[in-house]
């Protein structure tokens, strides 16, 4: 038996989908698979058509289509071949096409698909490489065969063209004739039964001897083929009869080549049919923004925000379940509530589902494997089988309780409706009873208040209800589960028109008991309305406190990167400051050189020792600026301070460098870009003039910066040798002249210099320098106990 019976596929509208599914399709091929589409009950088979879909979707997502353009199903046609059979040339053209359109797909999945699915997909289509080439060089259009198919079609054309130029030339000859053509109806040569022939009047017709092929309807002209070239036409004739069996070979060779390869071309129709029904299940997803469920075992069935896919915009998305703590749901509420939309939509997607097509629903939906899909919907009254409104229904519920089975879905609209309603209630709860025993999951429709009590009581039975506008009077088509529906046969009946006076009689006929429970539902529903406008209201303030948040977390960010970038520029002004100080610094150490020479050994000590303590301070105060620059940039970047206007400097004037704890003297009024030059000792120093503060807000007195303190500095801290192992051969000689400079700051004579042994390209490096270098008296290898080989002795000139 199959998951859907003919009936059920109907009263669900299958086929509108199937027919939706085959538009998508782009070859004949897959229209055939799409026509042939039934749901399966076959787990495996489920999910490998999801896959299909969801790998079709992906590739189309990704902007690629898969090229099926020129593909056609030429089954008969290799069927033919196969039997013997011999092909037209528009035959052979579709089949020339059909696997060119192959060798591009091939070629397309294998680079573009991407994933392992259509790789794999791709790999298994055969290829024709020898036929395909043959066929090319044959077959030129639907109706025209290449020259070179042969040599001999080639020599008989070549031959059929001389021909025919040989007949028209004469018979131009003739058509230009001042003798011949006053007996022409009109000045040209035509063609009749594959004849050259010319237009005579009828009473010329004895002076251009000829063969007469045809006359015009009025008989007023015959087209006749003179003498002259009636033995050139015979010829003509010839070879094209000759050419036509030339070409019947050529057609029966290639007819035989295909029959050769008919196996292969068959399996490649399977796999284009394939492919293409792949991706026409992956046009319809997107077309109906479908998405893939989730497919379990147990049971569950659970649709978010589902949407009937026949109705297109005009559907209202449902979400529904069943089969985690009930097995049967009890609809209820007015008639046009959506009641029967809800029970196709229901259905409709569980038959997609199980055919590998995605459902227009939320990702999150839920849908397990049935084996079998009953519906008993709409109204089947016969006059020719005399059947009622409640036979036809007792019917399908006899047929249905009969095969039904505990993995079934069942589907029953207006349950116990066409008879009285106390026994059509009764017998509503005894099939309800039945299916619930047997575990068979169900949702049934109906108005009767005793099922609705029914679903109250009985466990493993829910309620639902259809939602009612009681202000428009109008159904919203929202499914509220856990809440029986009230029919609102009153409120509909006043909105259609009847008499207010009837509507409330009508309401006195009701027992005290339907008042009662009828006011409790529409209590209950006003409540659930109230709760409902809650959480919405709930929910936007959450997304607003959250967009708030966003707000700021996103300013927070923005303050950090600017204090970040702040403080970056801060280091980069301290080194600058580093790199400047370097360059002074050795721009002192040339005046030492000058200066000490021109003092005496104990002053030139003295100088040594001064310095180094200078420079020694020069040091704390270049690593105290690299701090102090970063603490300004941060607690400026704290205050958001405005600029001030740059005050007046003049040359001569002395001011206080916070940062070096130093004075000077500006030496240049402040540029266009607010930076000063000042003299500070010896070095001569650009700054901005933020940095700088006049002599009134100093605390810090001067401090004297001379060659001498600078000297004894340096005399303090150096060492009387230098390792240069491990360096490479400029870094190297930049750290001897380094070195040798405050060698003879500190008054040094011998200096010893470790270079290593290894490969000797650093020793060679080393005393190339020696060599030139103005201080150097001269210089030596060490000796054995010393370090030989690996250290040289040099001596500084007094």
């Amino acid at each position: 038996m199959p998951v859907a019976t003919a009936k059920t596929k109907a009263k669900l509208e299958w086929e509108k989908i199937i027919s939706q599914l085959t538009a998508q399709a782009s070859t004949s091929l897959g229209k055939e698979l799409c026509r042939n589409l039934e749901p399966s009950a076959n787990m495996a088979q489920v999910v490998t058509g999801q896959t299909e879909t969801a790998e079709a979707v992906g590739l189309l997502c990704r902007g690629a289509n898969v090229p099926l353009a020129g593909i056609s199903n030429i089954k008969p046609l290799v069927f033919r071949c196969r039997r013997g059979g011999i092909l037209s040339i528009d035959e052979l053209y579709a089949i020339k096409l059909t696997i060119e359109g192959g060798h591009s797909v091939r070629t397309f999945l294998l680079t573009e698909g991407q994933t392992s699915f259509f790789v794999d997909l791709g790999s298994n289509i055969p290829l024709f490489p020898a036929l395909q080439s043959e066929l090319t060089r044959c077959i030129l259009g639907p109706e025209e065969l290449a020259d070179e198919a042969s040599l001999t079609l080639q020599r008989l054309r070549r031959d059929i063209i001389r021909l025919e130029n040989k007949i028209r030339e004469h018979l131009d000859a003739m058509v230009h004739s001042s003798t011949i053509q006053k007996y022409l109806q009109e000045p040209l040569v035509t063609i009749r039964n594959d004849r050259y022939v010319l237009p005579v009047k009828q009473e010329y017709r004895q002076h251009i001897p000829g063969i007469v092929h045809d006359q015009s309807a009025s008989g007023a002209t015959l087209f006749v083929e003179p003498l002259t070239t009636f033995e050139l036409g015979n010829q003509l004739r010839a070879l094209r009869a000759e050419e036509q069996h030339e070409v019947e070979r050529i057609l029966a060779d290639l007819s035989s080549k295909v029959a050769q390869e008919s196996d292969g071309i068959e399996a490649l129709l399977v796999q284009l049919a394939r492919l293409d029904f792949i991706m026409a299940k992956g046009k319809l997803a997107l077309a109906q923004k479908a998405s893939a469920p989730k497919i379990n075992h147990q049971g569950y069935l659970e649709l978010q925000q589902a949407r009937h896919p026949l109705l297109g915009s005009e559907a209202v998305p449902v979400t529904m379940w069943l089969g985690r703590t009930f097995r049967i749901l009890v609809v209820t509420g007015p008639n046009t509530g959506g009641k029967t939309v809800l029970l196709k939509t229901i259905g409709l997607l569980v038959l997609m589902n199980q055919a590998g097509l995605h459902i227009p629903a939320q990702e999150s939906s839920e849908l397990p494997i049935f084996d079998h899909i009953f519906c008993d919907i709409g109204d089947e009254q016969s006059i020719e089988q005399n059947l009622s409104t409640f036979s036809a229904h007792m019917t399908n519920i006899v047929s249905i309780l009969k095969h039904c089975t505990p993995n079934s879905l069942v589907l029953i609209d207006e349950l116990g409706a066409g008879t009285d309603p106390s026994e059509g209630a009764a017998l509503g709860m005894a099939v309800l009873e039945y299916l619930y025993k047997i575990g068979t999951s169900t949702v049934a429709t109906t108005h009767y208040s005793e099922l609705k009590v029914f679903a109250y009581t009985h466990p493993g039975v829910e309620n639902a209800s259809v939602e009612f506008d009681p202000i428009t009077l109008r159904p919203t088509y929202r499914l509220i589960i856990g809440l029986p529906g009230r029919s609102n046969a009153f409120d509909i009946a006043c909105r259609l028109g009847l008499p207010k006076s009837i509507v409330e009689q009508a309401r006195l006929f009701m027992t005290h008991t339907d008042v009662q429970t009828d006011e409790l539902i529409r209590s209950l529903e006003e409540k659930r309305q109230h709760l409902d406008q809650l959480i919405i209201d709930a929910n936007a303030a959450k997304k607003e406190a959250e967009t708030t948040r966003s707000k700021w977390e996103q300013r927070y960010q923005a303050l950090t990167a600017k204090e970040e970038t702040l403080i970056r520029r801060a280091k980069e002004d301290a080194i600058t400051t580093v790199n400047y100080a370097r360059r002074e610094a050795e721009s002192i150490i040339k005046e030492l050189r000058s200066e000490t020479s021109r003092l005496l050994e104990k002053d030139r000590t003295l100088a040594a020792d001064k310095a180094r303590s200078k420079l020694a301070e020069l040091s704390q105060v270049v690593h105290d600026q690299f701090h102090q620059d970063v603490d300004v940039e941060e607690n400026n970047f704290s205050r958001q301070e405005n600029p001030t206007l740059t005050p007046t400097f003049h040359i001569g004037q002395t001011i206080y460098i916070p940062h070096l704890k130093a004075e000077g003297t500006i030496i240049d009024p402040p540029d266009s870009e607010g930076n000063v030059r000042v003299q500070v000792g010896i070095l001569k120093m650009t700054f901005p003039w933020r940095q700088l503060r006049t002599t009134a807000n100093s605390e810090v007195q001067s401090q004297n910066f001379g060659v001498g303190t600078l000297a004894s500095t340096k005399a303090q801290t150096i060492s009387p040798e230098i390792d240069l192992r491990g360096l490479t051969s400029d870094d190297a000689e930049y750290n001897l002249s380094k070195y040798l400079d405050d060698a003879r700051l500190a008054g040094l004579h011998q200096i010893r210099i470790i270079h290593g042994k290894g490969t000797g390209t650093l020793r060679q490096t080393v005393h190339d320098f020696l060599k030139n270098h103005p201080e150097i008296a001269s210089f030596s290898l060490a000796g054995y106990h010393e370090g030989g080989t690996g250290v040289t002795i040099a001596w500084l000139k007094k």
